[in-house]
């Protein structure tokens, strides 16, 4: 399929305008097109406007003609089920007698290539944009989607208020066979350019050579510089069974590319201080929201906190004004997706801008907090959340139920295991358990035990010890 780096290099530069034959012409009775920006064998694509709504759009028509076109046709449908704000929305898919039509949003920026060209990229943008790609890779690479991209090279990443992958034009199933060969030179996997099947690996392969074209082009530290080369290293394995695994692992491996800089922001050894924690329920049920609450309101004895939650609830915000009040006035700050608590704190760190349920803005609202620690009730659903969390914070606590009965909500936490991904910035902490709970947990793992806390506002000597010793700096 065509590629977007060509489409949006004409966008951003001097596209070339329809000539008077095209100019006007409509598409589909309700797009005007403005543009024709590339045209060939198989498709065409043009910069049109939506008549009624007046924004802007990329069209791409597949010829009728084209042997491929049901196939292209299909993918343009997957596409459409996809939702992360790192990805292009496809709107629709439609046709006439000759062409099939795909809408996609118009991106304004600039592309990876060029901005890492043309300025002068700081090493935390870099190490921003990364994780911005490597959770674009791993939703793509979620069990119910396996899509590869098969096509990851800076020309086809843009860089506007956030980062997005543009082309998805080549992305297929793992495992489905595609009648196509794609190979970008310099980016490919060697599988690529032999003709082998791709996989997942082979976008990790991508991603090592565009850690390299980053850091090579940007103003990272020598230390932070070969430690990223030896991020890039294990990505490029000539055998895809030597490559990093996964991306949430690339995340976590990049993250400590700068580990050792400040020890504020250092997580992993107990007793280091993890500035944004997330605390994640095994299951629904498991006391997460109280046991937050306990460690916020342990934190917001020594410094502010900033609380967050995925979903506003009012009855706890009830409780937060009423327990918030004597010692921890004003301490502890609560959010949520599109609201700010008024009377609870105050408003020095921010909203969470966005809808309930973007998650991008959500975890990026994490970042606008200043000094404030941050506690995030991530709730009882840990495959929505957990792997994202990984990669936004310094720690993530894992909260499950000592109730014997409730032996399977360790299933997920066995299933983490299993993939590699409970790492040195994991705790697991049992709520409500006996000293007889340890043997609910999957073999070899090491859990704290919550002391009874019947008012997560005036913790106990017990559980200030426990959060001391995991979270650090209380």
């Amino acid at each position: 399929m065509i590629s977007l780096l060509y489409i949006y290099r004409l966008i951003y530069t001097f596209s070339k305008v329809v000539t008077e034959k095209k100019g006007g012409k409509i598409i589909l009775d309700r797009y005007k097109i403005l543009a024709e920006l590339s045209a060939h064998e198989h498709s065409v694509v043009w910069l049109a406007e939506h008549r009624t709504l007046h924004t802007r759009r990329v069209i791409k028509g597949i010829r009728r003609s084209h042997p491929a076109h049901s196939l292209l046709a299909a993918e343009a449908t997957t596409l459409m089920n996809l939702s992360h704000p790192g990805i292009p929305s496809v709107f629709d898919v439609d046709e006439d007698t000759e062409f099939i039509y795909i809408i996609e949003e118009y991106i304004e920026g600039i592309t990876l290539k060029d901005f890492y060209l043309k300025k002068d990229v700081r090493e935390e943008q870099l190490l921003d944009h990364l994780e911005q790609i490597c959770s674009v890779l791993e939703y793509l690479q979620d069990r119910s989607i396996r899509l590869i991209q098969l096509d990851l090279k800076p020309e086809n990443i843009m860089i506007s208020d956030r980062v997005r992958i543009i082309d998805l034009g080549t992305a297929s199933r793992e495992g489905e066979r595609t009648d196509f060969r794609f190979v970008s030179e310099g980016y490919s996997a060697p599988e690529q350019r032999a003709g082998a099947a791709p996989g997942k690996e082979s976008d990790v392969y991508s991603l090592g050579k565009l850690i390299l074209f980053m850091t090579e082009h940007s103003s990272v530290s020598k230390k932070t510089g070969k430690k990223l080369e030896r991020i890039a290293k294990r990505c490029t394995e000539e055998e895809r069974k030597n490559r990093v695994g996964s991306f949430v692992i690339v995340s976590k491996m990049l993250k400590g590319a700068t580990v050792g800089k400040s020890k504020k922001h250092k997580a992993g050894k107990a007793g280091t201080c993890a500035r944004k924690i997330a605390v994640i329920g095994l299951a629904r049920g498991c006391g997460t929201t109280h046991l937050a609450l306990s460690l916020a309101s342990t934190l917001a004895e020594r410094a502010p906190v900033v609380f967050f939650q995925k979903r506003r609830d009012d009855a706890l915000m009830e409780i937060l004004s009423e327990g918030c009040r004597g010692r921890l006035s004003g301490r502890i700050h609560y959010r949520t997706p599109g609201h700010v608590t008024e009377g609870v704190g105050s408003d020095a760190y921010g909203s969470v801008a966005g809808r309930s349920g973007d998650a991008d803005r959500y975890w990026s609202a994490t970042d606008r907090s200043g000094d404030a620690r941050i506690v995030a009730d991530l709730g009882g659903e840990p495959g929505r959340v957990f792997k994202d969390a990984l990669t936004r914070f310094d720690l993530v606590i894992l909260v499950g139920s000592g109730a014997p009965w409730r032996r399977t909500d360790y299933d997920f936490l066995e299933r983490m295991i299993a993939e590699g991904l409970i790492t040195k910035s994991c705790r697991v902490i049992m709520n409500m358990a006996g000293r007889d709970a340890a043997q609910l947990l999957p073999q070899g793992t090491r859990a704290y035990l919550f002391p009874f806390e019947n008012d997560p506002f005036s913790p106990g000597s017990e559980t200030r010890k426990l959060f001391g010793k995991i979270v650090g700096g209380s």
